[in-house]
């Protein structure tokens, strides 16, 4: 089971750390706001799945089921930020929001786990 989750997690970098390169496309500011956010939040992503990839017993399993849920809702918004479908601004202040909470979790797992790895 141990390796499907790290293959999970593999597959999962190798999509996020496509990073969205879509810089002043003519779109709506608000849009280039979401896409920096991602790319922030997904090289975070890519730092803790590191991590998590290289020490997976050590982890708790807690961690990496929450780190299964943000990668794949982070696959999601990033299907959005590349697609050409009309998303509000409501929308796009969501995505900004739950980026910084991403973050945030992600800079806690990553001290939680390097901590775990030292001490053991």
């Amino acid at each position: 089971e141990m390796k499907k989750i790290i293959t999970l997690l593999l597959s999962a970098v190798m999509v996020l750390s496509l990073a969205l390169c879509l810089a002043g496309c003519g779109d709506s500011p608000k849009k280039q706001e979401a896409i920096d956010a991602f790319n922030t939040t997904s090289k975070e992503f890519n730092e803790v799945a590191t991590l998590i990839n290289d020490n997976a017993d050590a982890i708790d399993d807690e961690v990496i089921e929450v780190f299964q849920e943000m990668s794949a809702l982070l696959s999601e918004y990033k299907d959005l930020l590349e697609g050409d479908a009309e998303i509000s601004d409501d929308k796009y202040d969501e995505m900004i929001e739950w980026f910084g909470t991403a973050q945030d979790w992600f800079k806690d797992a990553k001290t939680e786990i390097e901590n775990t790895v030292n001490a053991g």
